[in-house]
């Protein structure tokens, strides 16, 4: 068997066993550790050079409910999806290990600077390296058809696998959430975000439901298909 196509089955194995268990965008980028703004380690992602971004919608109802603040419903909603994608990446990783490669996934939401409030890596920017759309204006990566409303999550393998290229595509004229935005945190372009603003912001919310959530952008953001 030809690497080509050992890669391309490896893909596809991995691809149904998602979205056989809820997962709605599956992807693979090559792992560029500066692009994907990766914290972690030397030892823990030294050799590992394909990153597998997995995604979940959002409930558009559950959204619906957000008008000036986050509710309770999406607070648990949230927590749900992240659940949901740590349980199939922590599944997948067994089973490209049984496949004889190394796996290394990595948490859906899990803060490791507090003050920048960053992960292990950007989620979002492995997202787009594996075609799953762009960061917008809300400094959120942006789906064509599922706009902002979708949690990701992403596991570093060095199993060979094809990949999938960057989507092209934009906000365009699009500014649903400037407008919305409660911090007025969002600017004409995704460098434009000010984080300070939307961080404040999300510690008052805190307060509210007890997580560091908003998703008042989100519901804004419909994506361009």
């Amino acid at each position: 068997m030809t690497n080509m196509k050992q890669s391309e089955e490896n893909y596809r194995t991995l691809e149904i066993y998602a979205l056989e268990r809820g997962i709605a965008l599956f992807g693979v980028a090559k792992y560029d550790p500066v692009e994907a703004r990766s914290r972690l380690s030397h030892q823990e992602q030294d050799g590992l050079s394909f990153a597998i971004s997995m995604g979940v919608r959002l409930s558009g109802q559950v959204l619906e409910g957000i008008s000036d603040c986050p509710t309770f419903l999406y607070q648990w909603h949230y927590r749900q999806a992240n659940f949901l994608l740590d349980r199939v990446a922590f599944q997948m990783g067994g089973i490209i290990q049984e496949m004889g490669a190394r796996a290394l996934p990595i948490a859906a939401s899990q803060i490791v600077d507090w003050e920048a409030q960053t992960g292990h890596l950007s989620h979002r920017h492995v997202g787009v390296m594996a075609g799953h759309g762009w960061i917008g204006r809300n400094n959120l990566l942006v789906h064509p058809r599922f706009g902002a409303a979708v949690r990701y999550v992403t596991i570093l393998t060095d199993l060979p696998l094809t990949v999938d290229g960057p989507v092209e595509g934009g906000c365009g004229m699009c500014r649903a959430c400037v407008s919305v935005c409660p911090a007025r945190a969002i600017g004409e372009t995704a460098q434009e975000y000010d984080f300070g603003r939307c961080f404040a912001q999300l510690k008052a919310y805190r307060k509210k439901v007890g997580q560091y959530i908003c998703g008042i952008c989100v519901k804004a953001c419909q994506g361009t298909g």
